[in-house]
This record gives C-alpha cells, structure tokens and sequence, in this order.
C-alpha cells in the first residue's frame, strides 16, 4: 500500500516575512544602487566635456589661436548677420568634423528633431529632450538649466543641420555697457546678438573689444571654457526670482545632494588646459554667506570665468 506523500505550502506568514525582506533590502539596496547611477552619469558628463574641450582647443589651433563665438544671430533673426543659418558652436564642431555627434534637425525645412542619448553634447542628467527644451532658469536646479538648446533653432530647422546641446561655452552677449570686453565681466567666448553695441553684427564682429584668442588665456587651468548650462547667455546676473540671493541663475547644478532650499547642487566645469572638475554651485551662486549681505558675489575657487580676473582674482 502506497503511502501518500503531504505537500507543505507556505503559510500566509511565512510569505509576509519573505516580502517585508525583500521590501527591506530593497530599500536599502536603491539608494546605493541610484548613488551608484548618479555617479556614473556625473562621470560620463565629465567625458563628454573634456571631449568638448579638446574640440575647442584643436579648432582654436587650426584657426590661429582665435576662439570660436559661442553664438551668432542667423540673417533672418538679424538682417546684417554675415551668417545666413548663424553660428553656433556645436554645429559648427561638427560640421567642421572637430568631434562626431548626431544631428538633431538633418533634413531641410523638417521640423522633426532627432536625439540620440550617446551624444557627446548630452548630459546624461540632463532632463530628457521630450520634456523640455530649456531655457533661462531662475536658480542653479531649475529644470529648465537641465534642458537642451539648438541655437538658431528656427534657421538651423530651415537648413537642415543643427546639433543640441546641454552645454555652453563661458560667454556673454556684447552689451553697451561694457560687460562684455572688458571691467569684470569680459568672459572668454563672445555671443554676437547684434543688439546694444550695434545693430550691425558684421561690424561687431570686427571690433577689437569683441576679439578673443587663446593668447588671452594666462592660467588655462583656472580659466573656465565649458559650464553645464543651456543660456548661451548664462553668466547674466539679476538677483529676483524665488531665490533673490542667487546671482548666477543659469548655471546648471545636475549633480550630487542638493543643499537644504533646494536650489544648489553640484556642477562640472571644463577648463582651457583640458581637465574637467566638479564643483557645488552655491558658492557661485551666493551673494554672500550671509543672504542679507549686499556685498560683491564671490564666485571665483580656483575658477576664473572673466579675462580680467586672472591678474587678480
């Protein structure tokens, strides 16, 4: 006679202890497991930077020592622009094969844009292209600082060739005030808007205040070329918004803890001689340690973004 064998289940107990362990280490595991991530990403960008880097410096080298704008006006946004499309750097790094990226716009006249994650420009913690396209932020973790940007969007669609790009070069509009040549505000890159100085970009153009070259540059490892950032014009500073302490609004802060009001996180910057760092962007940002201090912003840590600074920072 066969003796019938009894098959023991899982009590209801024993399966709610099961699930609360694997619910515990799971909650210990993603935190460590989105470090590891964030890590990662903070890394890659600061692969694609110094990539971008030596883009610059190969293209200033085959240009005699002149740096490129970060920006011009295309003719139908500003009829004297010599540029009928406009410049814009990382179009121009690509269509003149300094570096290899993905094209956003490769059809002319096509409005559908083309995005490709492995892009050299793409700050992997940067918001996804479907969700923003950027702009002006009001502080450093702004998701709009996140995002991308075609410069010359409309003409870059009418060519068909345009690149994105969560980066920008350390420049500043020309403005009639001087900002842009020279006093503390003259930042190594021009953006040629045609507005202020002249309305004329084909004479701004020309002008000596406006001319930068790499001989201009004395401490390369201190002299910031590449921000995170997604304002050609991102240096621009007015202290409003939510946070009226913050000057520096359009630094994008992608990485790392942010700080307890929520507007401050960590950033890379590239530099002239090639390397690349992270930095928190409070110190930058920051009128003073002091909220209520009127004095002068102190955002210079062994980090130079103006021409002038590096006699004396």
């Amino acid at each position: 006679m066969k003796r019938e064998r009894k098959c023991r289940a899982f009590t209801l107990v024993e399966l709610l202890v099961v699930i609360g362990i694997i619910a515990v280490l799971v909650g210990i595991l993603l935190p460590a497991l989105n470090k590891a991530r964030r890590a990662a990403a903070t890394v890659q960008c600061s692969s694609n930077m110094k990539q971008l880097a030596q883009a610059i410096i190969m293209y200033t080298n085959a240009n005699k020592g002149r740096l490129p704008p970060s920006q011009i006006k295309d003719a139908t946004a500003n009829p004297t622009s010599p540029y009928k499309y406009g410049w814009w750097w990382p179009t121009e790094l690509v269509r003149q094969k300094y570096i290899k990226a993905p094209l956003a716009y490769d059809t002319p006249g096509s409005s559908v844009k083309h995005f490709d994650g492995s892009s050299v420009f793409r700050c992997p913690e940067g918001v996804d292209q479907d969700s923003i396209a950027g702009g002006a932020g009001v502080y450093p973790t702004d998701a709009k600082n996140n995002g991308y940007v075609i410069g010359n969007d409309s003409a870059s669609q009418q060519e068909g060739f345009g690149v994105a790009s969560w980066y920008q070069l350390c420049s500043r509009s020309q403005q009639s005030s001087g900002f842009a040549f020279k006093g503390p505000k003259d930042p190594p890159f021009m953006y040629f808007d045609g507005v202020n100085v002249t309305t004329d970009i084909s004479v701004a153009l020309k002008m000596q205040e406006f001319q930068r070259t790499m001989s201009m540059i004395h401490k390369a490892s201190e002299m910031v070329m590449i921000v995170e950032a997604c304002d050609s014009n991102w240096v621009d500073q007015k202290n409003d918004g939510p946070f009226a302490y913050i000057y520096l609004k359009r630094l994008g802060a992608r990485h790392g803890k942010k700080t307890a009001d929520g507007a401050n996180a960590y950033t890379n910057f590239a530099f002239f001689d090639g390397h690349v760092g992270s930095y928190a962007t409070e110190p930058y940002t920051r009128k003073s340690p002091n909220a209520n201090d009127n004095s002068l912003i102190d955002y210079y840590r062994e980090t130079i973004f103006y021409l002038s600074r590096e006699k004396g920072k």
